[in-house]
Formats: C-alpha cells, sequence, structure tokens
C-alpha cells in the first residue's frame, strides 16, 4: 500500500479509536485525525495520476517546469510542502475528479468550530464530523480509488463509521420531520427551516419542543446533541443566510438589493424582503410607499414616518 494511502488509513483508523475513547480529551484528536484522513485520501488520487518520474507533480504545492531528454517540457513537483484544501479542490475541478466538496468543507467547519471555539467537547459536532467522513469515505474511495473502504480501513473501523452514520442519520431524519411538522406559511420560511442549527454546538439535531405552537415565532427548539433550548429568533439569523447564500452572494457581485434587511422593529437582519415579514418576530413593514413621491420603502425606511430619505430630510431642514 502506497505511504499516503497507508497514513490516511491509519488517521481514519486512529481518529474512530479517539472518538470512541471515554477520555474526553481525545475529542479533539479525533476531530483532527479523522479530517487529515480525509484530505489524505484526495491526495492520493492525484498521486496516482501524476505522470512517472515527475516527483508527484499534482500533490506538490510547488510545480517547476524542465526540459526532458527529448527536449520536451515537463512539469515536475518540487519541494517538500504538499497541495492545501483549495489548491485540491482547483486541480479537483481541472481533472474533473469528483469529491463531496460540500460535505468535506463542513467537516472542516466542524473541525474548526471543536479546535478553535468550543470549550469543552461537543458529541453533536464529533457525531457529524464521523457521520459525514463516512459518506465521503464511502463514495470516494470506492469511485474514485477503486477500492473497497471495509478493506482500506478494516472491519472494525469501517463497522464502527457505518454504526455512527446510520444512528446520526435517524435522528437528523426525526428531527427533520419534526421540523417539517410546523406551519411555517411561506416558501420562505419553509426553507429557513432546513438550515436551523443549535446556537450553542451548532448541531442540525434540533426539534421543536412543540410542533403544534402558534404564531411560529414562538416556536421553541431542542438540541438533541447538547440539550440547550433555544427560541426560533436565536437560530434564524445563520438559517437565513444559509438558505439566502447564492441570492445574497449574486446581489453584493451585481450590486442589487439584498434579499434580506434589517427588521425595523427587532433589529435583527432577519426581513425577509420578497415576504415582507421578519423570520425573528413577524413584524412586517409599517409604511411602503413615500407619502410625498411614491417611493417604494423599505426596512431601512420606517423611521422616516412614511417618507422617503429625501423628503424626510427636507422635512427635517423646514422644521
Amino acid at each position: 500500500m502506497d505511504t499516503i494511502l497507508k497514513n490516511a488509513a491509519q488517521s481514519i483508523q486512529i481518529g474512530v479509536e479517539d472518538f470512541q475513547s471515554s477520555d474526553s480529551r481525545r475529542i479533539l484528536s479525533a476531530t483532527r485525525n479523522i479530517t487529515a484522513g480525509v484530505l489524505l485520501l484526495f491526495k492520493e488520487k492525484l498521486r496516482q495520476l501524476s505522470p512517472p518520474d515527475s516527483d508527484e507533480v499534482l500533490i506538490k504545492q510547488r510545480i517547476q517546469p524542465e526540459f526532458d531528454a527529448n527536449g520536451a517540457v515537463v512539469f515536475k513537483g518540487e519541494g517538500k510542502k504538499t497541495v492545501d484544501v483549495q489548491q485540491i479542490e482547483e486541480r479537483f475541478k481541472s481533472l474533473n475528479i469528483e469529491a463531496n466538496w460540500k460535505s468535506f468543507k463542513k467537516i472542516v467547519d466542524i473541525r474548526n468550530n471543536v479546535e478553535h471555539y468550543h470549550t469543552s467537547e461537543s458529541p453533536g459536532d464529533i457525531k457529524e464530523l464521523v457521520a459525514g467522513s463516512f459518506l465521503i469515505i464511502r463514495d470516494f474511495v470506492s469511485h474514485q480509488l477503486g477500492c473497497e473502504p471495509i478493506a482500506l480501513l478494516g472491519v472494525e473501523t469501517w463497522n464502527a463509521l457505518l454504526e455512527v452514520a446510520e444512528v446520526y442519520q435517524k435522528e437528523l431524519e426525526e428531527c427533520q420531520d419534526a421540523i417539517e411538522s410546523v406551519s411555517w406559511g411561506d416558501d420562505a420560511m419553509t426553507g429557513m427551516s432546513m438550515h436551523l442549527r443549535c446556537p450553542i454546538c451548532q448541531s442540525a439535531l434540533v426539534r421543536p419542543t412543540d410542533p403544534s405552537v402558534v404564531p411560529v415565532f414562538q416556536q421553541e427548539f431542542s438540541c438533541s446533541s447538547c440539550a440547550h433550548k433555544s427560541d426560533l429568533a436565536d437560530m434564524v439569523l445563520d438559517a437565513l443566510a444559509e438558505h439566502f447564500s447564492g441570492e445574497i452572494y449574486s446581489s453584493a457581485k451585481d450590486g442589487e438589493p439584498s434579499p434580506l434587511g434589517f427588521c425595523p422593529e427587532c433589529g435583527r437582519e432577519t426581513f425577509i424582503i420578497q415576504e415582507d415579514m421578519c423570520a425573528a418576530c413577524g413584524e412586517s413593514l409599517t409604511f411602503y410607499e413615500c407619502a410625498v413621491c411614491f417611493a417604494s420603502l423599505g426596512p431601512e425606511d420606517q423611521d422616516a414616518n412614511g417618507l422617503c430619505g429625501y423628503h424626510y430630510h427636507q422635512a427635517m431642514k423646514d422644521d
């Protein structure tokens, strides 16, 4: 077995052992090892595609052009530094190598949260990391590296990954079913609800304590990972940003208005412009048109007593 592939397997095996340990101090080690193991699997694919006698060019950060014996230009790897996550993604894209980057970036985010932000272990985060790595390993090892995950990692490690993934997925499905049973109203609120996470541990394993509560803005949620209870208002900011991420990016890029604004009532950036409603408190606009010129008014214009910015300043001058 190649050294990179062997290191990948060992990192994942050790990470799973850390995860199974009763010693809470090994939680951080689990996140590091599992994330590193998946990253090494990606590097192994680039190593396999590197031409012979190129010093494994595709996994090196620095690439040096040279002449071969026939005078043709060839590229060789230089130095010991290997590609980082962004470079791997770029090279995968140019080589049409498929990988679940969305899931992998979530794993990296979880690793970063546990390493830099959480002061205590977060079981929900670790379960999500292990479950996510299972899905990536299964697909990438089988489809891109051409071998069986159970043969690479061994029966014990693979069964442990499988068990955690199945338990996590079942809990996640139950949480999502409970969320879907809430009467969310419009499409934007329904779409946003699928991105709700615990504000304390960032786990997706949250569910409403009573789905029948109305109005929806009075819903309370309980986290299956850390048991924290949260009001909807404490969760919608990040969920909306995730739900509208594409539109927010496009609006910033093209200079168009954002789909979200600051609510004039509660002050959060949770006002859905198209729905004329704050996702946190349920308030709508009071003024929709300037009383003088009939220009459209948004959330940011509500303190001007029904006037647009220009006519409000004019009124202030007249006073």
